[in-house]
Formats: C-alpha cells, structure tokens, sequence
C-alpha cells in the first residue's frame, strides 16, 4: 500500500466558473462551483479530488417535462447561438501541510436540453470540465 498523507483542508477563496450563452433565443447563465471532496499527498505529489456544483438561471423560464436526469442525454442538445466563458472557477486552498494550492475547474464541453426543464424553470444542460492545480 501508498504511503499517503489524507490532508486536511481549509478554503480560502471560491468563484464559481461562469458561463454565458445564447439557445434559442434564451439567455442563460451557468455557475459552476467547484467543491473539494479530499486531498492527498505521495511524496511531494498532490492529488485534489473535486466536485463541481451546477446552477442555471434563465432570462424565460417555464415549466417542462419532468425534471433534470440522466435520460436527457438521450436527446439531441440544442446548438448555443453564442457562448462565453466569462471566468473559470478558481479554489483556493490552504493545506494541512502548510502549503497552498489553487484549484481551476474550466469547461470542456456543454450540452443545452431547452425542452426539459429544471425545478426552477431553466432548461436542463450537462457541462463537463477539467480540473487543475497549481
């Protein structure tokens, strides 16, 4: 087995990657928090598992099918009008250590449902996205 240290974490700073887009005439912000589930150190290498948290608000919203799931991935996504990408989600972490480390979460691929609907009225999106540290 690893020899491995579980560190303990505290968080010092959080923002959220934030996305803009345009489908079907309806304006859309993503939030994207980026959330530590645990830290791990081998030697002087770090391991920073990470969850990421997802919001969508809509400029129209309106009731749909059922809400958000997995089925969803079975239809065909909505092409975005225009996207951007107004900031990758940024954690900064102080460890048990005394290190520090800043953890960037940026957006690989998103896919827009505008027929199904969340609870709150915003259409259902899947986004992917990679994790680095420094």
């Amino acid at each position: 087995m690893y020899n491995y240290l579980d560190l303990d974490f505290e968080i010092v700073s959080i923002k959220p990657m934030v996305i803009r887009a345009l489908v079907d005439d309806e304006e859309l912000t993503i939030t994207a928090t980026p959330v530590v589930l645990k830290v791990l150190k081998y030697e002087n290498n770090y391991s920073i598992w990470v969850n990421v948290l997802v919001s969508t608000k809509t400029n129209k919203p309106r009731p749909g099918p059922p809400q958000c799931n997995p089925a969803i991935v079975m239809s065909r996504p909505a092409k975005a009008e225009r996207m951007e990408v107004v900031n990758d989600g940024v954690l900064k972490l102080r460890l048990g250590d005394g290190s520090e480390k800043e953890v960037i979460i940026k957006p690989t691929n998103i896919s827009f449902y505008p027929d199904y609907r969340d609870q709150f009225g915003s259409p259902c999106i899947v986004l992917n996205w990679s994790v680095f540290w420094r």
